[in-house]
């Protein structure tokens, strides 16, 4: 690359960031740095334009929504939040911490979990992502609540990737909580059925494990942070 070309470049990065780091100033009303600086390590680098993106697109999100003066937050939200959101490098995943931060900022929006999100988010791979979304984009036709299960095999057949990596998936979205299993159901075994005798053992009720899930209210509140 010539000199020209990193100069053009570095101007740049450097225009992105001077608005980035304006905009963050908004959020937390205080100077956060006196310059950006020159970052020499290439993953520091990477990991900056990152941010850089990230607080961009936060910054369009808000702009459509006709937003021009953000509601303030923590620093300790902003900072975890960039942090977790830097070493991302999937532009869906990029979208999704830009509409968290975003909805984070929005002045209407109550719901103030930014911290808790960033903290699941940073958990979710893009493949995790695509199941929720999934279940999400087909729930709420009947009503608000409505959160119908989803066989196993439903979301096998809808999964980015393999059934043994699908699994894994749907065990790590449940470890975090963002979706649940329907219970087991009981199978009663009746006398009717069958004649036993007096000093033979009726067989105990059946438990029936249902392998169906659905989203959890908390999992529904994650999704809709991070995609609407």
């Amino acid at each position: 690359m010539s000199d020209e070309k990193k100069i053009e470049l570095a101007n740049g990065i450097g225009i992105a960031a001077e608005k980035a780091l304006e905009f963050i100033e908004k959020m937390i009303a205080a100077p956060i740095m006196e310059g950006t600086g020159i970052f020499t390590d290439k993953i520091k680098y990477w990991r900056f334009k990152n941010q850089v993106t990230i607080i961009e697109k936060a910054r369009q999100f808000l702009k459509e929504k006709g937003i021009d003066v953000p509601k303030k937050i923590p620093i300790k939200d902003v900072t975890t939040l960039l942090e977790y959101a830097s070493f991302e490098e999937d532009e869906i995943m990029q979208d999704s911490w830009a509409k968290l931060l975003a909805n984070t900022l929005d002045p209407k929006n109550q719901f103030n979990a930014c911290h808790i999100f960033s903290q699941l988010l940073n958990q979710l791979s893009i493949d995790d992502f695509h199941i929720i979304k999934f279940i999400f984009s087909k729930s709420f036709f009947m009503s608000s609540e409505d959160r119908p299960y989803f066989e196993k095999i439903e979301l096998v057949r809808n999964s980015s990737t393999d059934y043994q990596t699908t699994m894994l998936i749907i065990d790590n979205l449940l470890r975090l909580r963002l979706i649940e299993e329907q219970p087991p159901k009981l199978k009663e075994n009746s006398r009717s059925v069958y004649l036993y005798n007096e000093d033979e053992k009726i067989p105990e009720n059946e438990i029936i494990s249902s392998e169906c899930y659905r989203l959890s209210k908390f999992g529904v509140e994650l999704v809709r942070q991070v995609t609407e």
